[in-house]
């Protein structure tokens, strides 16, 4: 379902710059962050994604929106050229699985629903 994907992603984009004031405030924790981007960003991107064939590019556009919520999070501007693994680290995220993992992993989960069925 290539279309799905396409707009999921497009929302999670128009909340992400929506949110862009939450991400750049100072005075909002890491963790308060991280939990708004777990229970909004996430859920928005990964809705359905049990059933998806995404394509590259999607995956590539997924990835990209992930590491720009958790850039401006850090409070860090791409002019910065900051790479990704640090600003993971910085947000505690460096042994964690990214988003495309916990996809991956949910593909699973639902593969193995269906096989039992």
């Amino acid at each position: 379902m290539h279309g799905e994907s396409e707009c999921n992603n497009m929302h999670g984009e128009r909340i992400k710059k929506a949110l862009n004031s939450i991400w750049w405030h100072k005075d909002i924790t890491k963790n308060k962050k991280l939990y708004i981007y777990q229970t909004i960003i996430q859920s928005i991107l990964m809705y359905g994604a049990e059933v998806w064939q995404i394509p590259t590019r999607e995956i590539n556009k997924i990835l990209s929106t992930e590491m720009d919520v958790l850039r401006r999070s850090a409070r860090k501007s791409r002019m910065e050229r900051i790479k990704n693994e640090h600003i993971k680290e910085t947000m505690g995220l460096k042994e964690k699985p990214d988003i495309v993992d916990i996809i991956e992993r949910k593909r699973l989960q639902w593969y193995g629903h269906v096989k039992r069925m």
